[in-house]
């Protein structure tokens, strides 16, 4: 995916769970990610991949409920 195509997908809340996840700061992580350092983007990648997943897998188990 590239940078843009991620900055589509970047969600409120994106550069703090980053930050956490690498130990630094989320304007660190924002700084990272604006000069496309591989550690920020393989991470926001997994954040995004993975919220993905959960959503559809919670619509997914709404939908066999009803």
């Amino acid at each position: 995916m590239t940078i843009e195509q991620i900055r589509k997908k970047l969600e409120v809340g994106d550069y703090i769970l980053a930050s956490k996840m690498l130990k630094i700061t989320p304007e660190n992580a924002r700084i990272r990610f604006a000069r496309n350092k591989e550690d920020v983007k393989s991470v926001i990648l997994l954040i995004i991949n993975n919220r993905e997943k959960l959503i559809k897998n919670f619509h997914k188990s709404l939908n066999s409920k009803n």
